[in-house]
């Protein structure tokens, strides 16, 4: 029997750490045979089963319909109905959150920003993803909170506080390698394209 996905380990190569953030309804279609999919996909990639310079896409149908179904029971209380938008080396995250709820990492002068924060919130996240010759880096583009762009401290603290600690090995805005013996994750409209490296040797 196959073992169950480790949600953190998918976070190690997809260009989407923000997912145990946010939420919203899905854009597209979504179903149980597309999450299923993206499933399969996933399991192949974090068992080491590319074959050297193989490609596997996942739609962004495959991941919203893997975000409803496959990964609902990992997110954190006060978070729900995560869906993702793929642009051109951007991944829009978008959803739901109530910060008061979820448990705070780092420093704090939380106790007072959280009572800004109260309550749940609509969320919308712009995440520029880049990829190549085995590295990746991660940026934040902008962070809205009902509709209102965050900025200056409060944004620092909310994304050191609950974004930065459910990273893994990402560190923003610096290069990470990436695992699996991948080679790059492209960002395209409407879809993720996962690269092997073409020589496993190399990496």
């Amino acid at each position: 029997m196959r073992p169950e996905i480790d949600a953190k380990a998918v976070m190690k190569f997809l260009p989407l750490p923000l997912l145990a953030l946010l939420a919203l309804p899905a854009f597209g279609a979504v179903s149980s045979e597309a999450s299923a999919a993206a499933e399969a996909k996933i399991n192949r990639i974090l068992d080491d089963e590319l074959s050297p310079g193989e490609t596997v896409t996942l739609t962004q149908d495959e991941m919203n319909s893997y975000l409803r179904y496959g990964y609902a029971q990992d997110l954190p209380p006060g978070v729900r109905d995560l869906a993702v938008r793929f642009e051109e080396e951007t991944g829009v995250v978008t959803g739901f959150a109530d910060f008061s709820k979820m448990a705070a990492e780092g420093d704090s002068p939380g106790a007072f920003l959280l009572m800004m924060l109260r309550g749940e919130r609509a969320i919308e996240a712009r995440v520029r993803y880049t990829s190549a010759r085995g590295m990746a880096q991660v940026e934040i583009e902008s962070f809205k909170v009902d509709g209102r762009e965050m900025q200056g401290p409060l944004l620092d603290w909310v994304v050191n506080t609950f974004v930065a600690p459910r990273m893994e090995s990402f560190e923003l805005g610096s290069p990470t390698p990436l695992d699996h013996n991948l080679e790059e994750v492209r960002l395209e409209p409407g879809r993720a394209v996962v690269v092997a490296s073409a020589t496993f040797a190399d990496r």
